[in-house]
């Protein structure tokens, strides 16, 4: 794996593509996403809504069982919801939630404040796994996951390995096929590769896109990768910035950072031949993707007026504090970024942090105010709302990193949010996709070019099939599900 996790409580912990890969292996989700970019009942059976979209009643499947024995029920299903609510992380993603009500002892409704069309998709991330009575209570429960899912934790020993075994009450028969796996955080790229080509490992996943060159021709391996992905959002690469501070909070310097960014180059220098620029959230092909896009493309003659035209405002020196994870390839990134950035008139540091206090930083501001990062993967652009929304600005902490507080971004995610006609919430959409050209809250690098790779004897690693038979979402933005996967002998 490309990073490590910082425990395993869906309502406390940073659930990266790590993260996420670990919950498919010890929890299961209320909902899953399917190949299409659909979705369907997961561990729930089904998910009705009322005929306003306000109201969904979900029903779990009987004769489930947590790995300490204990049943799945809508008692612990809701426990894991309150959860959720009252924490600082996930708290804001919650917010349209009015209630949560039992109604049977397989069964609860999940009451809205205002219609929501793309409800179910939310159960399918973060917030739909579900953790046995046993790990809410425990105080040490973020290091020792108890779920429903393939797998039974046997082993996490932070930053070396998390070792997992097969369950053997799984609620789907036959299933999983590996007696188990251990995981290792291997966070280098150029490391991870050569474990792999050393057989230290059977697989890793990457989002270096020299693996992508390397290895997708080399009859030793099968590889999968998320390039060219049209399901719902790709995994988006961009420097987020802090609008909320100075000098970012002018739109002008904002612009002149845009304008100074030479994307084109960095892809060439960077991006290993596989990697194409971006401008925006949403790839070509998208209904969400705005044909009237007019976000700004590299000119350095353009970013010198503006700084030119900012300097007064700023006591005459306009300073970026540019910062990353400790990773080598987005290092070098920086500093090309860097001299692009200084040729337009700016003072650019540079800063690295690690992972869990990268998203710490985001989270308060502290420290923050232009940093990288890749998200944004979503089958539905509303399950990104959070990220998006004005109203998740306020402190102490907030999930809108950028801190932009546009009303008319607001007004279009509202749209997007209740109105069920596909025609118009593409429209909604289209109106965002213009705005974030416009105020500029992320500068967009690319699309994030992560891979899977596998000796060939790992086999049916891209291949989720939903109990009723409908193929799954399969590898996307980092994140597997090792459910299906077997090893040829």
């Amino acid at each position: 794996m490309s990073s490590e996790i910082d425990g395993f409580n869906p309502w406390i912990n940073h659930f990266d593509a790590t993260g996420l890969t670990y919950a498919n292996t010890v929890f299961d989700s209320l909902t899953r996403v399917t190949r299409n970019g659909g979705w369907v009942p997961y561990l729930a059976q089904s998910v009705v809504p009322n005929p306003d979209r306000t109201a969904w009643t979900v029903t779990l499947r009987p004769n489930v069982v947590f790995h300490d024995g204990s049943p799945l029920n809508a008692d612990v299903a809701i426990a894991n919801f309150q959860k959720l609510r009252t924490s600082l992380l996930t708290g804001q993603t919650v917010t349209t939630v009015s209630a949560v009500t039992k109604t049977g002892e397989l069964s609860y409704v999940v009451s809205l404040k205002q219609p929501v069309a793309a409800f179910p998709y939310s159960m399918a991330t973060q917030l739909g796994y579900v953790a046995a009575q046993s790990q809410i209570d425990n105080p040490s429960g973020s290091q020792h996951p108890v779920g429903t899912g393939p797998f039974i934790a046997v082993d996490w020993s932070p930053n070396d390995h998390f070792t997992v075994k097969a369950n053997p009450h799984y609620w789907r028969s036959g299933l999983p096929y590996l007696d188990g796996i251990t995981f290792k955080p291997i966070v280098q790229d150029a490391s991870r590769e050569n474990s792999l080509q050393s057989a230290t490992i059977d697989m890793m996943v990457s989002h270096d896109p020299h693996a992508i060159k390397d290895l997708a021709h080399n009859s030793t391996y099968s590889q999968v990768d998320t390039l060219g992905s049209t399901v719902g959002e790709p995994d988006m690469q961009f420097i987020i910035l802090n609008t909320s501070i100075a000098p970012l909070d002018d739109i002008n310097v904002r612009r002149a950072l845009a304008y100074a960014l030479d994307t084109n180059t960095l892809n060439r220098l960077f991006g290993a031949g596989v990697t194409e620029p971006a401008t925006s959230p949403f790839s070509q092909g998208s209904p969400y993707r705005s044909p009237d896009n007019h976000y700004p493309t590299y000119n350095l003659a353009k970013a010198r007026e503006l700084v030119a035209q900012a300097k007064p405002n700023h006591g005459g020196t306009l300073l970026v504090n540019l910062a990353t994870v400790p990773d080598p390839r987005l290092l070098a990134v920086l500093q090309a970024i860097q001299q692009m950035w200084q040729q337009a008139g700016f003072t650019v540091t540079l800063s690295t942090y690690q992972q869990a206090t990268f998203i710490d930083n985001m989270l308060s501001g502290t420290s923050f105010m232009a940093y990288t990062d890749e998200m944004f993967a979503a089958p539905d652009p509303d399950l990104n709302y959070v990220w998006w929304s004005p109203t998740t600005v306020p402190p102490p902490v907030t999930l809108n990193w950028s801190r932009l507080k546009d009303p008319r971004i607001e007004t279009a995610l509202q749209q997007g949010r209740t109105e069920s006609n596909p025609q118009l919430r593409a429209q909604a959409y289209q109106t965002l996709d213009n705005l974030l050209a416009e105020d500029l809250p992320y500068l967009w690098l690319g699309q994030s070019p992560w891979s899977l790779t596998a000796k060939t004897s790992v086999a049916n690693y891209n291949n989720p099939i939903a109990p009723d038979g409908t193929p799954l979402q399969g590898f996307n933005a980092g994140i597997f599900d090792p459910t299906p996967m077997w090893v040829q002998t």
